[in-house]
């Protein structure tokens, strides 16, 4: 194709048809900066397509695991109404006479459940380190990935002190007072219809301090599990495949 333009100019040039020449020279020109219009067009077009892949398998990445998630934080949720509410039981009904010992037994031991939330990231971790967070075009999507650590860290804040107050008083307190091991698992904690009013009170004290921690952390509506809900909502929303 090249020879056969030089051809045609020198041609031209022969035949001495000058004002001929420079308009196919320029016509020339025009073709050459078109193909590389084109070319870089095309180009254009294979890098879009390919940050648009990159983007959808992230997102595909985010999206499922963020739904698991949501389904862990629910659970460790479930747990933590379910101990509020054995506290709370035991508080109302300590004194009843009519009140079952198996249900105040059950209790006893449900009260006392703590779990923490240890959400996966590793989705988020592997855009950021590879440095393709700018391939999320929803800028609102990517400020909620790169706030997400802060978030769980500011809800495991609560969790922690809960666990914590377990740990230096709870535990100790059962080790002193009831059967932890025991043969026969009714019996462990018995000795609870037997402590002396000076130990029933410290121990009802120690499940209503429990109580009030496990209310922080589930019954505030501007609780950081309210806003770590929302955001878990948002992300799952946000990066669901578009239809």
């Amino acid at each position: 194709m090249i020879k056969l333009f030089r051809k045609i100019r020198q041609s031209l040039l022969v035949q001495g048809k000058l004002a001929s020449y420079f308009k196919y020279a320029l016509g020339e020109i025009v073709l050459v900066m078109i193909g590389i219009l084109l070319a870089l067009q095309v180009n254009n077009w294979n890098e879009n397509r390919k940050l648009q892949n990159l983007e959808s398998d992230f997102l595909e990445k985010i999206h499922q695991e963020f739904k698991n998630n949501k389904a862990q934080l629910e659970f460790i949720l479930a747990i933590h109404k379910q101990s509020l509410k054995s506290s709370e039981y035991i508080l109302d009904n300590y004194k009843n006479p009519q009140t079952p010992k198996d249900s105040l037994r059950k209790h006893l031991k449900i009260y006392k459940y703590s779990y923490t939330y240890n959400p996966s990231k590793s989705s988020i971790d592997a855009l950021v380190n590879s440095g393709n967070l700018s391939v999320i075009k929803n800028r609102d999507l990517s400020n909620k990935l790169i706030q997400w650590d802060e978030m769980v860290n500011d809800f495991s804040e609560e969790e922690i002190y809960s666990r914590n107050f377990l740990d230096n008083f709870i535990v100790p307190f059962d080790l002193e007072h009831f059967k932890i091991f025991s043969e026969n698992p009714d019996e462990q904690y018995d000795a609870f219809f037997t402590l002396t009013n000076e130990d029933k009170n410290v121990f009802l004290n120690i499940i209503a301090t429990k109580k009030r921690l496990l209310g922080q952390i589930v019954n505030n509506p501007q609780s950081e599990a309210a806003k770590l809900l929302e955001t878990l909502d948002f992300i799952i929303n946000e990066s669901a495949p578009k239809r």
